[in-house]
């Protein structure tokens, strides 16, 4: 009989199945109520791939929009711009894209146009071109200088913040896979100066959020030196062994509700997905996933775990083909990583390149 697995491998954990990151997530709120306070912070998360970048990005999200209550600081109701950024992006192509979703995110509020009447105006030069390739700024002449373009995105920012007084706490500016536009694109610059120009302006409740591999902080100095200085770096490292576990009985109650009937798990199953996944999130969802899969009389158990990783086309072999072939001599700087995918490499050698 077909059930309900709660584990999600390669997906955004949603709120209800986060775990850990307490820290981080006490650091986030605090940067919200600062900003919400006119005293604008901003942040950078950054780790490797699979580490939960993107899941804390969008808990992030979910704090500041007010879809629950923070631990600390209550409700917040920012407005939440957010944007993932591309190989293909340039310097224009980070304002475009922007100046695009603040207008997205304030035309799907109730009343925009009286809230943002003043704004109102400057928004909606703002807009994605359905047929086109990519992000356009609708009234823009092919030869618009890059500077003109951020002006006119300071200003468009400015008076949207102007016109919500106290309905909102501010604008949250999230830029998801913040380490892939090439050098030329100029993020670094483009976040010095914008947040300098919303500063001269007295623009006070605007916090930009960064998440990427560890290659951003050295690409934002590139195009700008001084530019990480106006982020607190937020590093992500492995989940200690409680929320590993935390992570998996989460999913099990999810699998109840779902199912109406319990999937319960042993201590030893617990402990195997906790070690093997070494706290890597995607590692520990991967893991619980084809265990859950290869249990058969809703316990699940040490041998259901054996199976579900070592079987043809289970954890192991999924995690060698998303995360090993390219990863693992370019992209992939720390022990901890280079263990677990060690470890795959010793039992199934019929994906792992010795190259």
């Amino acid at each position: 009989m077909p059930r309900y697995n709660p584990f999600k491998p390669g997906t955004i954990a949603n709120p209800g199945m986060f775990s850990g990151r307490i820290e981080e997530v006490l650091t986030l709120e605090r940067i919200l109520f600062q900003t919400k306070n006119s005293n604008p912070d901003h942040f950078i998360i950054h780790g490797e791939r699979g580490i939960g970048k993107s899941s804390l990005l969008f808990y992030a999200q979910c704090i500041a929009r007010g879809a629950f209550a923070s631990l600390t600081c209550g409700s917040f109701k920012f407005l939440v711009v957010h944007a993932e950024l591309s190989q293909s992006n340039s310097y224009l192509d980070i304002i475009r894209k922007v100046g695009a979703e603040l207008q997205r995110v304030v035309a799907s509020e109730q009343s925009a146009k009286e809230l943002f009447k003043t704004a109102w105006e400057f928004l909606t030069r703002w807009e994605v071109s359905v047929g086109g390739v990519g992000l356009k700024y609708s009234k823009e002449k092919d030869n618009t200088q890059a500077q003109d373009l951020l002006d006119e995105l300071t200003h468009t920012v400015e008076r949207t913040v102007s016109d919500m007084g106290t309905a909102r706490d501010g604008i949250l500016i999230l830029l998801d896979e913040a380490d892939k536009p090439p050098h030329s694109a100029s993020l670094g610059e483009f976040v010095k100066v914008f947040t300098e120009r919303l500063t001269k302006r007295g623009c006070a409740r605007v916090a930009i959020g960064l998440a990427g591999l560890p290659t951003l902080i050295q690409k934002l100095k590139r195009s700008h030196e001084s530019s990480p200085r106006i982020f607190q770096i937020l590093t992500l490292g492995p989940l200690l062994p409680n929320e590993r576990i935390d992570v998996i009985r989460k999913g099990l109650v999810e699998a109840k509700d779902k199912n109406d009937f319990e999937v319960s798990i042993t201590t030893e199953a617990e402990n195997m997905i906790a070690a093997f996944s070494e706290g890597y999130p995607q590692f520990i969802q991967q893991f619980a996933y084809s265990a859950f899969e290869a249990d058969q009389d809703n316990n699940i158990t040490e041998s259901d775990f054996l199976n579900g990783a070592f079987k043809e086309n289970g954890a192991y072999q999924q995690l060698g083909v998303k995360y090993f072939h390219e990863l693992y001599f370019d992209q992939i700087g720390s022990d901890e990583y280079r263990e677990v995918l060690r470890a795959m490499s010793n039992h199934t050698d019929g994906w792992v390149s010795k190259e």
